[in-house]
């Protein structure tokens, strides 16, 4: 039987001490790391968490606002119609024994530059000359378009000049490169129908 010497006890000893050591230091690294995991867990849940609130506030602040709900109109009630759009209508002439229309004047006779009839509307309503004629007394005859149409309102005028030239509300042409109109000549104006509504004779 070997009695252990003082030298081995003390051997010993410090192979517990270093073994021991070893072992604190292992438990220590694996508290460390659990503690570790758990704060990582927990930041993370804690950022995860917050995520989330800013998100559902951010889309509560997106969201339309409520359209109140439109109540059905009551059966008694009549739904409303849209007006109708008004649109301009033309008055006739009325009937009448006296003049509709006049000869007012022939200005710059023998000039083919120059010279125009002016024509003016007499009475009320609105008078369409369509088809109407100014006739000289050798046979020239200027006749009124019927497209465009134009109408003589009340107190309206148009003159017929005797050059070339576009038509407008006011003006026709009656695109001849000759005078028409001499001094002692009578101009007639005759309506669609040939009836004789105007006369003039030049000075």
């Amino acid at each position: 039987m070997q009695i252990p010497t003082q030298s081995s006890r003390a051997g010993q000893f410090g192979f517990f001490l270093c073994y021991h050591k070893a072992t604190m230091n292992n438990r220590g690294r694996k508290n460390s790391l659990l503690i570790y995991l758990f704060l990582n867990v927990v930041v993370s849940a804690a950022t995860v968490l917050a995520v989330l609130v800013i998100w559902d506030r951010v889309k509560q602040n997106q969201q339309p606002p409520a359209v109140p709900p439109v109540s059905a109109p009551a059966d008694n009630q009549a739904a409303p119609t849209a007006a109708p759009t008004l649109q301009p209508t033309r008055t006739p002439a009325p009937l009448s024994d006296g003049p509709v229309i006049e000869i007012a004047s022939i200005i710059g006779a023998g000039d083919p530059a120059q010279e125009y009839v002016l024509v003016r509307r007499l009475g009320e309503g609105d008078l369409s000359l369509a088809g109407w004629k100014l006739e000289d007394q050798n046979g020239n005859a200027y006749t009124f378009p019927s497209s465009p149409e134009l109408i003589l309102f009340k107190d309206g005028a148009v003159q017929v000049y005797t050059r070339v030239g576009s038509d407008t509300p006011a003006e026709v042409f009656w695109n001849r490169a000759e005078p028409v109109w001499q001094s002692g000549e009578t101009a007639t104006l005759k309506d669609a129908n040939g009836a004789v509504q105007a006369t003039y004779t030049l000075p």
